[in-house]
């Protein structure tokens, strides 16, 4: 479906305002001032996604959440390896950063980091549209993005021909960014649009 400027402009400020709730739950978790700012939404035909992630055999901490309700989907969070491993240490307050492939705490760290990020963010989107809209518990891939794309598209469900993507940054903690993306179900993202009024 084609999506709008005044549409995306909507769904900019809804993931503003789930951004603004994302960084005072970090916050909270982090012990330090974390700001969320949200520069980017755009939506692209779903055949596009593996060329806008990008390198599909670059290791991505990769986060992802079953949207479920009356507009389901998938939500996945990719975190470089990198920013994975500076948000890991500055949860755990350490000077050397923890292995992301084996370190268990490492990995459920992460796993809360990401519920946090999704999470503020379907919650705003609920509150706008007025459709509920409840995540599943997360699932963290470290891996190839290109793999862990491939197990995400695998699952089964009818995926909407349009994703939306957020590019999301912190401060407060130095070089940590982020991709959100929402694969909606077939018609999910029709009837959040309408839903929204836009």
């Amino acid at each position: 479906m084609e999506i709008t400027q005044f549409q995306l402009d909507a769904l900019r400020e809804i993931g503003n305002i789930g951004s603004g709730h994302a960084a005072t739950a970090l916050s909270t978790l982090l012990q330090r001032r974390i700001e969320m700012s949200v520069p980017r939404v755009w939506a692209v035909p779903f055949e596009q996604v593996s060329v806008i992630v990008g390198q599909l055999d670059t290791p991505q901490a990769t986060i992802y959440v079953k949207v479920e309700g009356e507009a389901p989907g998938k939500a996945v969070f990719f975190f470089p390896i990198e920013s994975a491993e500076i948000v890991v240490q500055a949860l755990f307050g350490m000077d050397e950063p923890l292995d992301l492939y084996t370190n268990e705490m490492a990995q459920s760290a992460l796993k809360e980091v990401g519920n946090i990020l999704v999470s503020s963010f379907l919650i705003s989107l609920s509150q706008f549209s007025g459709i509920p809209l409840q995540p599943s518990v997360p699932a963290l891939a470290v891996d190839m993005i290109g793999a862990s794309l491939d197990a995400i598209f695998l699952e089964e469900g009818l995926l909407d021909d349009t994703v939306l993507f957020i590019d999301t940054q912190l401060s407060g903690i130095p070089k940590i960014k982020g991709q959100f993306i929402f694969l909606p179900d077939d018609g999910s993202l029709k009837k959040l649009l309408g839903a929204i009024g836009v």
